[in-house]
């Protein structure tokens, strides 16, 4: 059985690229069909703004929701993004098949990755994951940011994950990194574990190339502040949603799975009595979320926490009720906790296995991402970005699982030729076999010391 198996899997990774090339073309032919069949209209609210954006940039230079007020209500990243196949005379129809495009770019980046930590079939197994997930199909049919955030994400790993890392994937990476939050503001926290992972693997020139990293980061977001400042004589770092997304996760009306179904109407009639404009209204916003936290610690604390667990539900609360249905309730269920819960039977299994350097990364970007999320509210579209390392987790632990049955099944089979072992002398080598198994681990690339 092991050789056969053996045979089977060399087989297997023997045909990795053609695979790997029917899975993109696959995702891609689907995607389009996909796209024309959910046709023009928009199913949120939020694709109708991101569209209009893009829309009035490419014809206008402007960029404004209803054509006349330039607004920073909304990030810049991916309306931005859309502009030039706007030019180009794509449809709403075109700029979600552009959205499955960049789905395959985030499986051939997780090929990347897999194949360099681990070995090119986990690479397959990792793109097969993707395929096999199919909330990631579903959101790419949306004009929402998540899916470029992803490939963003991936990127910046895939240039400050590879065993030799040189001063321009730094440079790269930082640029990578400015336009992901100017994309998704969130990722503008995410600097900081991945900062502290650089350190903790003790790239050689660390501190030089972390603050080229952080210099080159912080171009694409000084160019918007630039923007708002000259347009509303005001500092707005990214957009001027935070102070109401804050609101909507800390209000005596929000709950852990509340999500944006929260009444805070009244907040938004007293900044209308005070006349307060766009940037007005999301300080006000700021100023009522935290005057709640403090009154109320004991309810933001035990808030928060349940925020942070609904941030690994397979379901959510939809604004758009209609998108809602218990059919998509259960395939959530049945594609994401499995991959949650093997990725936790990981964790747990640190002692036998003990996690690489990557494998942390991994874990400590999923975990924080949860915890800073929870401080706002929590979404099952805004933890999707991160899913994709959840997949890559999976993909490695299963390749982990294999090394440690081929290396005991070694053994094993050379015990049997020896014929005349004693079954003490048995279970000691089947202790060598695991032992090895653990080393087969151990040799991954991109283990802590082998970067350069």
């Amino acid at each position: 059985m092991y050789i056969t198996l053996t045979r089977q899997i060399a087989r297997i990774e023997s045909y990795r690229v053609a695979l790997l090339v029917v899975l993109l073309l696959f995702t891609t032919s689907l995607g389009a069909f996909y796209s024309i069949y959910i046709g023009e209209d928009f199913r949120y609210p939020d694709e109708r703004d991101y569209y209009k954006i893009a829309r009035n940039v490419a014809s206008s230079f402007s960029f404004s929701i209803d054509g006349e007020e330039p607004t920073a209500y909304r990030p810049p990243g991916y309306p931005l993004f859309l502009v030039p196949f706007i030019f180009l005379g794509a449809d709403v129809s075109g700029l979600r098949i552009l959205n499955f495009v960049l789905v395959a770019v985030c499986m051939y980046l997780t090929y990347r990755i897999l194949s360099e930590h681990a070995s090119p079939l986990t690479g397959v197994i990792g793109v097969l994951g993707v395929v096999c997930y199919p909330v990631l199909f579903y959101t790419a049919g949306t004009l929402y940011p998540q899916i470029l955030g992803a490939m963003l994400l991936l990127f910046i790993i895939q240039r400050l994950c590879k065993r030799k890392v040189l001063l321009r994937d730094f440079l790269v990476a930082g640029v990578a990194f400015g336009y992901l939050i100017l994309t998704i503001p969130f990722f503008l926290f995410m600097l900081l574990p991945i900062t502290l992972w650089l350190y903790w693997i003790k790239v050689n020139g660390c501190t030089k190339k972390v603050a080229f990293m952080l210099a080159a980061a912080c171009i694409p977001v000084l160019v918007w502040c630039v923007r708002n400042y000259t347009v509303f004589d005001s500092f707005v770092l990214v957009s001027t949603n935070s102070g109401e997304n804050l609101l909507l996760g800390n209000s005596e009306n929000s709950a852990a799975d509340s999500g944006t179904n929260v009444d805070i109407a009244h907040y938004w009639n007293e900044s209308d009595k005070m006349g307060l404009d766009e940037i007005g209204r999301d300080k006000y916003f700021q100023a009522k979320a935290i005057e709640w936290i403090w009154n109320h610690k004991t309810d933001a604390i035990e808030l928060y926490c349940k925020k942070f667990f609904n941030h690994f539900s397979y379901s959510n609360d939809l604004w758009v009720g209609e998108e809602a249905s218990p059919f998509k309730d259960k395939l959530m269920l049945l594609t994401y906790w499995p991959l949650l819960i093997v990725c936790i039977v990981r964790i747990l299994m640190v002692g036998q296995f003990r996690l690489s350097a990557f494998e942390v990364l991994l874990v400590g970007l999923y975990i924080f991402s949860g915890l800073v999320y929870a401080v706002f509210f929590t979404r099952i579209r805004f933890r999707l970005p991160f899913d994709f390392l959840l997949i890559c987790l999976a993909a490695m632990f299963m390749r982990t699982l294999y090394a440690a049955w081929r290396c005991r099944s070694a053994v094993d089979a050379r015990s049997l030729e020896v014929g005349s072992a004693s079954t003490s002398r048995r279970d000691e080598k089947s202790a060598g076999g695991y032992e090895a198994a653990v080393a087969c681990m151990h040799s991954e690339r991109g283990v802590i010391g082998e970067r350069k």
